[in-house]
């Protein structure tokens, strides 16, 4: 209230409270693909561009590329809204992996996706490139050995050059490790690809004499690295592409990721082709990413799209073996290794729920996703409170904002518990007087039954009641 003079009577319309918390919408799908004969006025390169269950629409893509065939893919499970990012086709793998993986400073390639909140007002939450995921490129740089360390060195002036590839690929990254004036080690930041023999490495700086050696060998997925990058920013989880070819291989593949937001799902599926009449193989994370949709909408963001029906395939790309109670079959070893693999169960069925961190607290996905939907909506939701006056009001509707949405997912079963509180020995006048407020809350999302187990004995004590009935039967 202002202190001006005034003989007489005047209204002062306060702040109301602010209305509910409002979930955002969790099942967004960011589709990054190659369609080298779509219409550029409806899909312009590196733009996300919104498909809202428009058929007419995703038809424009035309059938060559990659992303009409992840869009049927996920309309196969239920239609849902696509953020379409469209990249050019290279001249070889290694040129279309670059077009997707594109620039951080620039927004293109899978980087076009942080470009979806300002341009089309939503936020892609299940990121797929299907057919962009699968390969390991054998002609990165695995290894970098030091041959001289040399002297004089000094961490911040000293830098490891890598040699880029002579055509296409991407150049490799290091940075180097000083003690006590030697190089004593080189750290990859980026394995590049597309060499075609190892790359010269140059190191500069004060010192003098230290020398590096490169080895290539396989490497991660450019596009998968690349939605590693992104993901955490989005709060998204993004579903990759294994190889397909055996357990061995799919478990090498998901030693490149340590995310609780990347998922690996292996093998791929077979695809009915319309054109030739014959079962073709599809990568399988589109149809992971619109069963995924299709359970938020219909259960909800804290479901998982694990033990799911998959429609519109034939089976798996490869056959898994799987029982239910057996720790040896190739499904549970799979997934011990936090590989999503698809059963045949009553019907085919993805088989695994788990993302590829370390922290067991957040081994499933579907718990690391509720948290996600919980932090964003609340943030979401008490923005319009930013840059208001302190008040006993201020402070007690941001309270009473999150406990009333943590009670209304408990209701719903989004979550086990949850509560937030205002810590007067973190909150003091001097944090005040520099507008900041922390405001804490806890809450445990319900984690997926992975493991029933059955406990049982014999009890030859029963023969008692079974004798007794039967000498009542023939009295």
């Amino acid at each position: 209230m202002t202190v001006q003079y005034l003989h007489g009577v005047e209204t002062i319309e306060l702040d109301s409270p602010s209305g509910p918390v409002e979930t955002v919408k969790s099942n967004v799908i960011g589709l990054v693909g190659t369609a080298p004969d779509a219409d550029p006025d409806i899909f312009p390169l590196n733009t996300p561009v919104a498909v809202f269950s428009d058929a007419l629409k995703a038809g424009q893509l035309k059938s060559t590329g990659t992303l009409l065939d992840g869009i049927d893919a996920i309309y196969s499970q239920k239609a849902a809204v696509v953020v379409v990012v469209r990249v050019s086709e290279g001249l070889s793998q290694e040129e279309t992996w670059s077009n997707a993986v594109g620039s951080p400073t620039g927004k293109t390639g899978v980087w076009s996706l942080l470009k979806a909140r300002p341009m089309l007002k939503v936020v892609p939450k299940l990121l797929v490139a299907p057919g962009m995921t699968s390969g390991r490129p054998t002609n990165g740089l695995a290894n970098l050995v030091i041959g001289d360390d040399g002297q004089d060195y000094v961490l911040s002036t000293t830098h490891i050059t890598v040699a880029p590839p002579t055509v296409g690929g991407r150049r490799a990254t290091a940075v180097p490790q000083v003690v006590g004036g030697k190089l004593t080690g080189a750290i990859i930041t980026d394995p590049g690809y597309g060499y075609t023999v190892a790359p010269a490495i140059t190191v500069t700086g004060a010192g003098t004499g230290a020398t590096v050696t490169a080895t290539l060998g396989h490497v991660a997925n450019p596009v998968g690295v690349a939605f590693a990058s992104i993901v955490d920013r989005l709060r998204a989880v993004a579903f990759l592409d294994g190889p397909g070819t055996d357990y061995a291989d799919a478990v090498q593949y998901r030693s490149d990721y340590g995310s609780q937001r990347i998922a690996v799902v292996d093998p791929g599926v077979l695809s009915w082709d319309i054109e030739n009449s014959v079962y073709v193989q599809k990568p399988a994370s589109a149809y992971a990413a619109g069963i995924q949709a299709r359970v938020d909408e219909e259960k909800g963001f804290w479901y998982s799209f694990s033990n799911e029906l998959i429609q519109n395939i034939g089976g798996p790309a490869r056959p898994v073996d799987f029982m239910p109670n057996d720790r040896d079959c190739e499904a549970n070893m799979l997934n011990s290794n936090q590989v999503t693999t698809i059963i045949h169960d009553d019907g085919f069925r993805f088989w695994g729920l788990r993302g590829t961190g370390t922290d067991p607290l957040w081994a499933q996905l579907s718990v690391r996703r509720t948290a996600d939907m919980v932090y964003e909506s609340l943030e979401r939701a008490e923005r319009p409170r930013l840059d208001k006056p302190f008040s006993r009001q201020l402070l007690a509707g941001i309270q009473g904002d999150v406990n009333a949405y943590l009670r209304l997912l408990r209701s719903r079963g989004a979550l086990i518990g949850g509560k937030c509180w205002i810590d007067p020995n973190v909150n003091t006048p001097a944090t005040f007087a520099n507008g900041e407020l922390t405001v804490d809350f806890d809450l445990e999302p319900p984690a997926c039954l992975e493991h029933l187990q059955f406990r049982a004995r014999r009890n030859p004590n029963y023969y008692t009641d079974f004798i007794e009935e039967f000498a009542r039967s023939i009295a």
